[in-house]
């Protein structure tokens, strides 16, 4: 049986990753990423598999969205519980003239949600020009 899951400590957990992206803040990546995740996307058939640690460093390095003034652009497309303690989540964030569509696992250990995995792909660019 599938269902819609939006729970307010899940929904939370989504914000701070929308946070994270937004203000490349570590301490809220810190509480939100299991140090065991890793992200995966294919580029010219190609997987490109990156370890929690090495994303840090790129958002440690990255100047923020916010902090560049840009206008920030993510929404919540749809949740899927597949128990009370893991979610699948997609959503769609702007990063600069980017346009990501994510599938984030999550699971809740201990209370708290926490990003076990990330599925991610660049939307074509003429997607990311016509995108609201």
């Amino acid at each position: 049986m599938t269902m819609t899951f939006e729970t307010p400590e899940l929904l939370a957990a989504i914000q701070r990753y929308f946070d994270v992206l937004y203000e490349c803040d570590l301490e809220k990546f810190d509480r939100l990423f299991l140090p065991a995740c890793h992200l995966f996307t294919v580029v010219d058939d190609s997987l490109q598999v990156l370890s929690c640690s090495a994303y840090r460093e790129l958002l440690a390095q990255r100047s923020s969205p916010k902090s560049l003034g840009q206008a920030r652009e993510d929404s919540l497309i749809s949740s899927l519980a597949l128990s009370s303690d893991i979610a699948l989540v997609r959503v769609r964030v702007r990063i600069g003239s980017k346009v990501f569509r994510d599938v984030l696992n999550f699971v809740r250990a201990g209370g708290d949600w926490k990003l076990a995995s990330k599925l991610y792909v660049l939307e074509p660019a003429a997607d990311a020009r016509t995108a609201s």
